[in-house]
């Protein structure tokens, strides 16, 4: 869900963006949004005093937006890490990722404290568990239920700074996603080990892997080794969705089938296909670029926020009134996060860690850059 760099730069210009690739990610946080406004805010948990019927039911597998954003993040952050040593690249994602969940997290905190009704009731202890991003280590729940996704982006990118640091990436790659898609076959079909699950990220590893060898191959040409990898991560990723189908089923007592999860895999997979593969070749104007900037703080804002604006709303205005108006609310203050707060944010924290790079030790290894 995160910004496309050029393996040598900061990528931040339009010449040097995947144009449709932030349509697609803005476009997925959408969806997203969509489904839980619609359909699961009351389908579990009571969180939407209304439900939406037949219109909520026609979203249901809009939390497959999720595996979207995965596979995105996998194609962009490999292309971005190629060519920069780890501590450079784990400072850029602390500045694209902090400052966006300090603010929106903190909105959703004052919200959830004004309203202070079950479910939405929150303490300052989680306000300050979340301000790490990892509030369930403390023994607090994440103050939005859409942060999950950001933790597995978060050992991601973890893994990652991993390899750049002992020079494993960018060099063998190709080799790091063979393995890492041998343990997500092997756990998901055989161990189902929790553990593993977690630190090795295997539930959502194909979407991501499936990324990974597209940039690769797109940049880098197809291998044998590249084609199998990406063939094998085809193949889990329709293992991977119709485990959450089955997930679907325990938490809301109801799914769709899985003739159809595995057509809406498909499609999000070709949509994503398609975007990688054409995307180079149109240019990323400015409004392309800030639709994807923004994509991350709308994710990150509208959950809770919009379930407490609608309840308060849908008395008055009715409940479509209440959905319109916390879905523009969403996307108006997550303009404001990216356009006026990020960029501060992400000069604070370069000012503040950058320095320390030349007491470090450093590993970057030159790489190419991607083709066309």
């Amino acid at each position: 869900m995160r910004d496309i760099q050029s393996p040598n730069r900061t990528g931040e210009s339009a010449g040097q963006r995947n144009g449709l690739l932030d349509l697609l990610r803005f476009s997925a946080a959408l969806v997203v949004a969509i489904y839980h406004f619609l359909y699961r805010g009351a389908q579990s948990g009571g969180y939407l005093d209304q439900g939406f019927g037949a219109a909520g039911v026609s979203v249901s597998l809009g939390y497959l937006g999720v595996n979207l954003f995965f596979m995105i993040s996998g194609f962009v952050i490999i292309w971005s890490a190629s060519g920069r040593d780890w501590y450079g690249f784990s400072v850029s994602r602390l500045a694209r990722l902090y400052p966006a969940h300090l603010v929106a997290m903190t909105i959703t905190f004052l919200t959830m404290a004004w309203w202070a009704q079950p479910p939405f009731t929150t303490d300052f202890f989680q306000w300050v568990a979340n301000l790490t991003m990892l509030a369930p280590i403390f023994g607090a729940g994440f103050m939005d239920g859409a942060y999950w996704s950001i933790v597995i982006e978060i050992i991601f990118y973890g893994w990652v700074a991993i390899g750049l640091f002992t020079g494993f990436l960018p060099r063998h790659t190709d080799g790091a996603a063979a393995i890492w898609m041998l343990l997500v076959m092997v756990n998901n079909t055989m161990l189902g080990s929790r553990p593993v699950e977690l630190l090795f990220l295997t539930e959502y590893g194909s979407y991501f892997a499936l990324g990974i060898m597209t940039w690769r191959i797109s940049s880098l040409g197809g291998s044998a080794l590249r084609l199998l990898v990406a063939a094998l991560a085809l193949i889990m990723t329709f293992h991977a969705a119709e485990v959450q189908r089955l997930d679907v089923i325990f938490r809301l007592g109801e799914a769709s089938s899985a003739p159809l999860v595995a057509m809406a895999n498909a499609g999000i997979i070709c949509l994503f296909l398609l975007a990688a593969g054409l995307g180079s070749r149109i240019k990323a104007s400015a409004w392309i670029l800030a639709l994807g900037g923004l994509s991350y703080p709308f994710y990150l804002i509208h959950q809770n926020a919009g379930y407490i604006l609608m309840n308060l709303a849908t008395p008055v205005i009715g409940k479509w009134a209440a959905f319109a108006l916390a879905l523009a609310l969403s996307i108006v203050v997550s303009w404001w996060i990216y356009a006026r707060i990020e960029p501060v944010g992400r000069k604070v924290i370069r000012t503040l860690f950058l320095p320390a790079a030349r007491f470090l030790p450093r590993t970057m290894t030159r790489y190419p850059a991607p083709a066309g």
